[in-house]
């Protein structure tokens, strides 16, 4: 990347308040991913954001549209959507990202808004 990355994007079906501060938060984690690797990517073509999670389960409603609005998002900065894509219900019972909401974007392991990691064992669903 040459300079500053800025977009605006609906990333989730949510109040206003949390797609700003969604939008807000991805662009931090997006720009912080592009400028801590900027000396390996001098010789790549294309940054990679492997940091980045996708989080859900099958079945999710919101899911598809979620999807759709980080990569028109990413897309949107010139950033590929290169992220994992984890059904929650794939992962190990003692993995604590099984206790997350659905759908999450994690980066480098931290939700998005700040949510603490769940403690393991993950209470099962009511």
């Amino acid at each position: 990347m040459t300079g500053p990355a800025v977009a605006t994007a609906v990333v989730l079906v949510t109040p206003m308040r949390d797609l700003t501060m969604l939008a807000v938060l991805l662009s931090v984690a997006v720009a912080m991913t592009a400028c801590s690797q900027a000396s390996q990517q001098m010789s790549s073509a294309q940054p990679s954001l492997k940091n980045l999670v996708f989080l859900t389960r099958e079945g999710y409603v919101n899911t598809t549209t979620m999807r759709q609005n980080l990569d028109n998002a990413l897309k949107a900065m010139t950033l590929p959507t290169d992220y994992q894509f984890i059904d929650a219900d794939t992962l190990t019972e003692s993995d604590p990202r099984r206790g997350y909401g659905t759908p999450t974007v994690l980066y480098e392991g931290r939700d998005l808004f700040g949510m603490s990691e769940p403690l393991v064992p993950t209470p099962p669903p009511t």
